[in-house]
């Protein structure tokens, strides 16, 4: 685990002093990229406000240190799914120090600036902490923006969303038409050969994403240590973990209903309702289960998770429910969840999605990026086919990664 106090041993004040060390000092700098983990010790019992803080110091300090290519995935996952302007225009900024752009990345920061975009406000990266009190500020737009035209040719894809952007600006935006002319004209004006360049780059651009599905292969861990924990369903009904996914592969998704982020939980729980849409259209809604367990049992009681299923359109039943587990501890020690909690509420959590084989194994994990539905079920299929020898022996987890789009290797 990393090597830095938990936060309980350390003021904010404290915390920012040691990023700054971390960001000047090249022999410690990957400890950066171990602080963006969610699970990290050092925000167990911070609040939500505190995290936002802590976070995006770090990803400041990236910004002037430079980033590497472990720590792209964090940049990009608050671009794909962040609404927190501070964040998203950290985010931004700091990409601006990733050595090898390519066209992809163009994608994401267009993403988050059509998903920011009202959320926007002015926020100040001079101090830790401190609120944006003049013009000498930035904002997320203008982080995003300046983003795209530091891409220059490599964002040509996204100039047609650029201008649709600006003739729906409306009254009050003649800032804004000004920042996206500004970026527009960095993208086009660069010279032909350097156009050239970024085409045939933008097509295998998603090749150099790193990794945000796991595909285990021979080696999955057994579920031993929590085939006993109990689960309570949207009715209320009790059942331990292996009852429930030994037997079939399960497509298993995490979120909790006080979620405040819409591009999150309530977003992940939605696409898991097409997802059994998928499984239905070929017959597999039987063959396959579903299940989405929340971080939060103290607070998800089975009601609450059954209307908040039922608002989303997922399909409840034997095969396909709504869970939360009476030893969560485990649970977050099994999946190595993303997620941590000041007291019992959850003050930050990654997108994640697992898909269990029918030993109730982990064999694939999606995390961060938004996933894609076909994608995942494709890969639950490929698990009811396959006859595995030695199945049921449990082993050392070892996952191979794979780029954000390409799905599996190794």
């Amino acid at each position: 685990m990393p090597r830095v106090k938990p936060a309980s041993q350390l003021s904010e004040a404290q915390f920012a002093a040691l990023v700054d060390g971390l960001a000047v000092d090249p022999g410690r700098r990957e400890l950066l990229t171990e602080l963006l983990q969610e699970n990290h010790p050092v925000y167990a019992e911070c609040g939500a406000a505190a995290v936002v803080r802590m976070r995006g110091w770090i990803l400041l300090a990236l910004a002037r240190a430079g980033v590497p290519d472990g720590a792209l995935i964090f940049l990009l996952e608050e671009l794909d799914a962040g609404v927190d302007p501070y964040l998203v225009a950290a985010a931004a900024r700091a990409l601006r120090s990733y050595p090898r752009p390519t066209g992809t990345l163009a994608a994401f920061v267009m993403r988050a600036l059509t998903n920011i975009r009202y959320r926007d406000e002015p926020v100040s990266f001079e101090a830790y902490g401190e609120y944006a009190m003049s013009v000498a500020g930035t904002s997320a737009v203008r982080e995003l923006l300046a983003t795209l035209a530091w891409l220059g040719p490599l964002a040509r894809g996204v100039i047609p969303e650029l201008m649709l952007l600006r003739a729906q600006g409306g009254r009050g935006s003649r800032k804004l038409r000004i920042d996206i002319d500004r970026a527009t004209q960095a993208i086009s004006g660069a010279d032909q050969d350097a156009s050239s360049s970024s085409h045939a780059c933008c097509g295998a651009a998603s090749d150099s994403l790193p990794g945000t599905v796991s595909w285990t292969a021979g080696s999955r861990c057994d579920a031993g240590p929590i085939e006993n924990v109990v689960l309570e369903d949207h009715d209320g009904k009790r059942i331990t973990f292996e009852e429930f996914f030994k037997g079939r592969p399960a497509i298993v998704v995490f979120f909790y209903t006080r979620c405040d982020n819409p591009m999150k939980c309530s977003l992940t729980v939605a696409k898991l309702a097409r997802v059994q849409g998928l499984l239905d259209a070929q017959g597999l809604g039987e063959r396959i289960q579903t299940a989405a367990i929340t971080y939060d049992p103290a607070f998800d009681l089975p009601e609450r998770l059954r209307i908040y299923a039922q608002d989303r359109g997922v399909r409840l039943d034997a095969r396909h429910r709504m869970l939360r587990a009476l030893d969560n501890d485990a649970l977050r020690r099994h999946f190595e969840l993303g997620v941590n909690f000041i007291e019992s509420l959850v003050n930050r959590h990654r997108i994640e999605v697992y898909i269990l084989d029918s030993q109730a194994r982990i064999a694939v994990s999606f995390e961060r990026i938004h996933w894609d539905e076909r994608e995942v079920v494709t890969h639950a299929i490929e698990l009811l086919k396959e006859r595995e020898p030695g199945a049921g022996q449990g082993q050392p987890r070892s996952c191979c990664s794979s780029s954000a789009t390409a799905g599996r290797a190794g």
